[in-house]
């Protein structure tokens, strides 16, 4: 939801920056009917595209058609701690590609500000807006965080490495 309505936001507010962006939303979820209904009120179903569930072996494939990847999550309603599956941030990693994320828990625990990442402060929408923007205008800093973040899932969450971690542990405990 948080998403969908700050692209509607940027859409509407600097559609001259915009328009060159399309947002791909991989997946489903509970609000996404409210997305779609959103996005079709204002006029975007072209630069808004839903995919819906894909199957997993072609999420490769969709991830590398995508030129950064958000990830704007928000606390828990509830007001319990937020956990999230990091494994989503270490395929985004993998993909050498700008990440752009809400700086809440394990995420800002994992991804490190203007390093291999841009990290905003949850549900602050003017934030996140600036960054998607300042990514896309700036080549040099698309570059250096892409390269960067392949680098830290390579040197530090690969299955060879987590397995290793693992087997060490139990020998420890064993």
């Amino acid at each position: 939801k948080f998403l969908t309505e700050s692209f509607v936001s940027l859409f509407k507010h600097e559609k001259d920056f915009f328009e060159k962006i399309a947002l791909l939303m991989i997946g489903d979820g509970s609000e996404k009917k409210y997305c779609e209904d959103l996005v079709k009120k204002n006029g975007l179903e072209s630069n808004i595209v839903f995919t819906g569930m894909v199957e997993q072996s072609n999420g490769p494939t969709y991830l590398d058609a995508c030129d950064a990847f958000l990830s704007p999550h928000i606390p828990n309603s509830d007001g319990t701690e937020f956990f999230g599956s990091p494994t989503k941030l270490f395929e985004y990693l993998s993909m050498e590609k700008p990440i752009i994320a809400s700086n809440l828990n394990q995420i800002g625990e994992i991804l490190e500000h203007e390093k291999d990442a841009i990290l905003f402060q949850p549900l602050d929408k003017e934030a996140f807006l600036i960054n998607v923007k300042r990514v896309f205008s700036d080549q040099h800093l698309r570059a250096t965080l892409s390269k960067n973040a392949r680098e830290k899932v390579l040197n530090n969450y690969t299955w060879d490495l987590h397995t290793e971690k693992i087997v060490s542990r139990l020998n420890e405990i064993l």
